[in-house]
């Protein structure tokens, strides 16, 4: 017994439509894995990472939940100074190259206000895994809604 579907190659494209980005057509390679999800949103697994027209800024789109889409920042270039220590646990990577660290931004309510940066609590990705996880720092002298200028 055959099948036909093993008679065609599987695309190697993935087409997604958020609520907020609208239809997003990406890479299956690229598609990120978080096992254990993200604070706040346990059951989300499925993302991908896709930049923004301003540098060092991305989306994180959730392929679980098509409205939830989070905005990354590279917490190196938009907070001078920052630094932080992965322990062998949160960097499971063989270089520091295969390592992004990135903040989720919370944009503010009101007109004149900041956006904030959570420094404490920072994505890291896996590069060569294509595996994400979001860890608490215990000791960093920034906060989670660290204030700055988009």
């Amino acid at each position: 017994m055959t099948s036909a579907a093993l008679a065609y190659p599987m695309s190697s494209t993935i087409t997604f439509t958020s609520d907020i980005l609208g239809p997003i057509t990406v890479d299956r390679d690229t598609v990120l894995t978080f096992p254990r999800g993200l604070l706040g949103f346990p059951e989300c697994r499925s993302f991908v990472l896709l930049p923004s027209e301003r540098p060092h800024v991305y989306w994180l789109q959730s392929f679980d939940y098509s409205s939830l889409a989070l905005l990354l920042v590279d917490p190196f270039v938009f907070f001078e100074g920052y630094t932080l220590d992965l322990d062998a646990t949160d960097l499971r990577a063989v270089s520091p190259n295969d390592v992004s660290v990135l903040a989720i931004v919370t944009l503010p309510n009101a007109r004149g206000e900041m956006p904030t940066a959570n420094l404490q609590g920072p994505v890291v990705i896996h590069t060569p895994q294509n595996e994400g996880h979001q860890v608490v720092l215990s000791e960093n002298s920034y906060g989670i809604r660290q204030p700055f200028t988009l």
